[in-house]
């Protein structure tokens, strides 16, 4: 057994969560520190349904593989998985034009550290059984 298989798909699953929850902090910490920049215009990155394709497809046995960097990603592949920031739509702007509001942008943030933290949670119990079967499978 080599070591790609010493990992299933749900952990590939949960690692590239954290990484785009990771990314989805930035662009939520980047509104936040723009709050009183005049004419700026608030951001979201949106990376939930092109996750959920991706981990839907990422157990099935018709899965695609690259073996040169040119190639193109495969839809179902994880690891191709991104986010695209885009503009919010946001009917609150003040005077000044900047579209971020405050409180909906805390909200957001402490929503998604919560994710964050459970995609962690998950993945160090799946690590946690992994040593445990290592462990008492040498014994």
């Amino acid at each position: 057994m080599t070591i790609n298989h010493l990992f299933d798909s749900t952990s590939d699953v949960l690692v590239k969560a954290a990484q785009l929850r990771t990314q989805n902090s930035e662009v939520i910490a980047g509104n936040i520190a723009n709050l009183d920049t005049p004419g700026y215009q608030a951001k979201k990155f949106e990376f939930a349904e092109a996750l959920r394709q991706a981990a839907a497809t990422s157990t099935s046995p018709l899965m695609m593989t690259t073996t040169n960097i040119n190639h193109l990603g495969n839809p179902g592949n994880i690891n191709s998985t991104r986010g695209n920031v885009t503009i919010k739509e946001n009917s609150l702007g003040g005077l000044d034009k900047n579209s971020v509001n405050l409180d909906r942008e805390m909200a957001e943030q402490a929503i998604n550290n919560n994710a964050y933290n459970r995609a962690m949670q998950m993945l160090k119990s799946k690590m946690s059984i992994l040593k445990t079967a290592i462990v008492e499978g040498g014994k």
